[in-house]
Order: C-alpha cells, then sequence, then structure tokens
C-alpha cells in the first residue's frame, strides 16, 4: 500500500493539490492525469454523494494521484465511509483544539491506535486484500484539519503535537473574516497568523499547509507561500479554474 502524498511531505517536498467539488469522475481522472499530486473531493460546500465521491475516488485511481475527502464535519461515522471507499486521508474543517483533533485522528484509524470500526469496501479491494489493507491502513492514512480561525490559531502548537495530525491547512477566507480582516491576506494580523503556524509546524517537525488565495492562474502566490515554508498546497479546482477560465476567455476578446 502506498500513500504518495505522504511519502512527498514525509521527503520534504511540496506537494500541489487542486480541489473538486461538481462531482464528475472524469474531471477527477483529468486533474490526477494532468500531474497533480493530490485531489481534494470537497463534501463540505458542495452537493456530493456517497456515490459520487466513489466514481472520483476511481477516476482518480487510474493516476498517480492521492485522493483525499474534505468532509462536512468532524465525524466518525463521515470519516469511516470515505475512507472505506479508498480515500487515503481526510481534511476536516473547524478544528480548533488539540481535543476535536484527537477525536479526528482516532476515526482515522483502527484499535488499538484508533475507534475506527472495520468493514473496508473498495479500499480493500471489495475483500481481495483485507488483511493487508488492514494491517497496513493506520500507518499510511492522513489526518488533516483546516486552520480557519482565531481560536484554532491559538491553539496551533497543541493540535499540531496530537499524534495522528499529519499536516494541517490554513482556510485562508474564514480565518480573515475570523481576525475581523475579511479578504485582507496582506494584513498584519493575518500575517502573523500565517507565520505562527509555519512556526508550530516547525518545532514539532509536520509539513505546513495552505489554500492558495488569488487567482488559480496566477501562480505568484502559490510560490510566496512555498518559499515562506508551506509545504502542503492546495490550489484552485475545477470550480475556480473554469470560472477563471470563461472571464479570461471572454475578457480577451476583441470584436
Amino acid at each position: 500500500m502506498r500513500n504518495r502524498l505522504k511519502e512527498l511531505l514525509e521527503t520534504g517536498k511540496v506537494a500541489i493539490g487542486a480541489q473538486l467539488r461538481f462531482g464528475v469522475p472524469a474531471i477527477a481522472e483529468l486533474f490526477g492525469a494532468a500531474g497533480f499530486d493530490w485531489v481534494l473531493i470537497d463534501t463540505e460546500h458542495a452537493p456530493q454523494t456517497p456515490t459520487s465521491v466513489q466514481a472520483q475516488l476511481q477516476g482518480v485511481g487510474c493516476t498517480e494521484a492521492t485522493s483525499i475527502v474534505r468532509t462536512a464535519k468532524n465525524d466518525p461515522d463521515l470519516i469511516k465511509l470515505y475512507l472505506d471507499m479508498g480515500a487515503m486521508g481526510v481534511v476536516v474543517p473547524s478544528i480548533n483544539t488539540a481535543g476535536e483533533a484527537g477525536e479526528g485522528t482516532s476515526a482515522c484509524r483502527y484499535p488499538p491506535d484508533g475507534i475506527r470500526g472495520w468493514g473496508p469496501h473498495r479500499a480493500a479491494k471489495y475483500g481481495l486484500a483485507s488483511e493487508t489493507y488492514t494491517t497496513e491502513i493506520n500507518s499510511q492514512v492522513m489526518y488533516i484539519p483546516i486552520i480557519e480561525s482565531a481560536e484554532a490559531i491559538e491553539n496551533i502548537e497543541e493540535i499540531l503535537a496530537v499524534d495522528g495530525v499529519d499536516s494541517f491547512i490554513v482556510g485562508p477566507v474564514d480565518l480573515s473574516i475570523s481576525l475581523n480582516v475579511p479578504f485582507d491576506y496582506e494584513n498584519r494580523k493575518f500575517q502573523q497568523a500565517l507565520q505562527r503556524t509555519l512556526e508550530a509546524a516547525e518545532q514539532v517537525g509536520k509539513p505546513a499547509g495552505i489554500g492558495v488565495y488569488g487567482s488559480p492562474l496566477d501562480p505568484t502566490s502559490a510560490i510566496r507561500h512555498m518559499q515562506s515554508g508551506f509545504r502542503l498546497i492546495l490550489v484552485g479546482g475545477d470550480e475556480p479554474f473554469l470560472t477563471t477560465s470563461c472571464r479570461h476567455v471572454l475578457d480577451n476578446i476583441s470584436f
């Protein structure tokens, strides 16, 4: 069993990912084939169904990309369902304390490391690799909280110290709103919060992640974050790429 995303991060490399909301398996396969290191299937802000999520996991499974699912909440049942389908990890919103992070990491792993109930579906090749999957998945699965509030920033050191938290992703929009500087990403309060997450990650030796803000077709922001020390980079996805491309074509057509 292999989690390529985890391998990249553990060897100090940058991993570039994209977020998918349209629920189309062919789009998921396309992003993986295009060369993204990981694909995040968003079930928090998009009308995904378990059936559509599994179909996208199958699409990404035809490529070298690693599949991660963004859950709607820190729910053990949801986490179990997506992992049983074959996701190699979950990204979980609104994690504000070490206690919440601990609950999530436990939901990802079988006893004695956690509380995950057994019953892998596609993840264990429909029963053809049950023992191998069960033996190996605890060390391969990833739990990645979204840091998107002032409270989470205050507790970032404790959150990242939790065993089983593999990385994190700063959610820039919600974080800026929580800091009372909505969409003002250059504001000193926002930049100080980013710096604190980087320092906390360095203290515990875990990779820092961020959702890149600004146009997904402009590499400036992503490059700056990588230069700052972020290594788990979420840049664009099906919705922003299509929207930005449509606007770019229409804005640049002359009659």
